[in-house]
């Protein structure tokens, strides 16, 4: 009998102790929580900051494990390559989580080969896209669309993920339209109606995340415009959408009918979005500050006004060059033009500015880019190599990274050669070409994640041979073979002007 009640009387004092224990346990989270959901709204109740909302629902994916962040990557071939882009993704991804390969266009063109992602179609389709004096229309968040006016007409994604939703136009004289996933029937749609408007379609796959054949297929003969399909994946992490069409300038997003254009963001959610585009605008005769800082304003707003806590990055232009010296000197003109209009414009909106061209080196870099071996640029000085996307890739990531590690405290107090701007974040790759014999990055404190991938700093090696090699590790060479020489020299040799070396073998 004894030896029950010290039994019972263990067991109660067991019980009693885990009634104890468990708030212990569950507190800090519960309180992770309250202060994650609390500081999403200031004390007057209104939404955070786009800065501050962006950075927190960062945390909450670290931390937590919880939510998801979507990226949309707007720009032109710099982004429609993937190159560039895939190196962002993957750096957020990695640390965050992979939610998904985000938003795209199931047309053939260039693949999203770092998150397998595939598409196609068939031939009924076709592709539109505006130009420069293109009329206002539905178009998508890619800057195009595909449509189809007969039956049976297929169009299909392949990608990993379980949440899959399409943007379509339900329109005057639509047709029908029937979604599969793996050749079975998710169900059909009709995408008629009196007037234009945006419609969405959302499907969820059984299971968890797996590989799928998610397609489109006609099934009369009226039209079926698709904007945009979106793969998602069930957990937690980050959706990163890159939009970019060849060729495209930033005034091609008005080209998008407000109304389609504000409901496709709204659909999306974005945390963030991320415009680069410049480098076109720079191919044109002339450019009109006023008017460009104009339409940029008015796309951040209408981003803003869709998705209020979205964070905007605008991307400056990288450098451009040309063999021709006059023309050069054009693009220059145009492209310092380009950037002070962004700048007034992410002044004007709250946006934030991070400088490609700066970081590269400023003007003349591309270049150089182009002439140093392994090159970094190719031939025609306005494309990378991957290489050079990878480097420049890397700097956006690192400058993403630098917000959220910093806190809003980082953009207040990033400053340009000792001149603060507020509102840009500016860790140049590179402090510039004059007179050093190593392009030193200004900003030395590594980005997490990336930081010893980042060059600190570039070596130009003349070998004996004449040949100049260019390298960020000085191990990599033999001493013995040659020496060290300064950038400006480095520069001489390699556009081949000849009477600033006469001096060559005086190095």
């Amino acid at each position: 009998m004894v030896l029950v009640v010290g039994l019972n009387a263990r067991v109660s004092g067991f019980l009693r102790q885990r009634e104890l224990i468990r708030p212990l346990v569950f507190l800090p989270a519960l309180i992770m929580v309250i202060f994650f959901t609390a500081k999403w709204c200031s004390p007057d109740g209104a939404p955070a900051p786009p800065l501050d909302s962006f950075i927190l629902s960062l945390r909450s994916l670290e931390n937590l494990r919880s939510g998801k962040v979507r990226v949309l990557h707007f720009g032109d071939s710099h982004i429609a390559s993937d190159n560039e882009s895939s190196v962002v993704r993957t750096s957020l991804q990695n640390r965050f989580g992979d939610g998904g390969p985000g938003l795209g266009l199931p047309w053939k063109g260039p693949r999203l080969y770092t998150v397998n992602y595939t598409y196609g179609n068939t031939y009924g389709w076709q592709r539109t896209h505006p130009a420069y004096n293109s009329p206002i229309e539905d178009t998508g968040l890619a800057l195009s669309y595909i449509e189809a006016q007969s039956p049976n007409e297929r169009a299909w994604i392949e990608a990993t993920g379980s949440e899959f939703r399409v943007d379509y136009l339900a329109q005057p004289g639509g047709g029908d339209a029937e979604f599969l996933l793996d050749g079975m029937s998710l169900g059909q749609r009709r995408m008629s109606a009196d007037s234009p408007h945006m419609q969405v379609a959302r499907f969820q796959a059984p299971g968890p995340d797996a590989p799928h054949r998610f397609e489109i297929r006609t099934l009369n003969s009226g039209s079926v415009r698709i904007l945009g399909v979106s793969v998602e994946k069930s957990g937690s992490g980050v959706i990163y959408s890159a939009l970019g069409l060849v060729g495209a300038r930033a005034e091609y997003l008005l080209k998008c009918r407000e109304e389609t254009f504000t409901a496709q963001i709204a659909a999306e959610k974005p945390d963030l979005v991320i415009l680069g585009y410049g480098t076109n605008e720079s191919s044109g005769s002339y450019l009109d500050e006023n008017a460009y800082s104009t339409a940029l304003s008015t796309i951040i707003s209408r981003i803003h006004r869709a998705a209020p806590s979205a964070l905007v990055i605008l991307l400056t232009p990288p450098d451009r060059g040309d063999s021709h010296p006059s023309q050069a000197q054009h693009i220059q003109t145009i492209l310092q033009e380009v950037i002070v209009a962004q700048r007034a414009a992410a002044w004007n909106q709250g946006a934030i500015l991070l400088d490609l061209h700066t970081a590269m080196g400023g003007a003349g870099s591309a270049e150089h880019w182009a002439a140093i071996q392994p090159p970094l640029a190719r031939p025609d000085m306005t494309h990378f190599t991957n290489e050079g996307y990878n480097l420049l890739g890397r700097y956006i990531a690192g400058g993403i990274m630098k917000l959220y590690d910093s806190g809003p405290e980082s953009v207040e107090s990033a400053s340009l050669e000792g001149t603060t701007r507020p509102g840009e974040l500016l860790p140049p790759l590179y402090s510039g070409m004059k007179g050093a014999g190593a392009l030193s990055a200004k900003n030395q404190g590594e980005y997490p994640g990336e930081s010893r991938r980042i060059p600190a700093q570039i070596y130009y090696f003349l070998q004996n041979n004449g040949q100049v090699v260019v390298t960020n590790d000085l191990s990599s060479v033999d001493d013995r073979n040659g020496r060290v020489i300064t950038a400006d020299q480095a520069r001489c040799l390699l556009r081949g002007k000849a009477s600033p070396c006469d001096n060559t073998a005086q190095w």
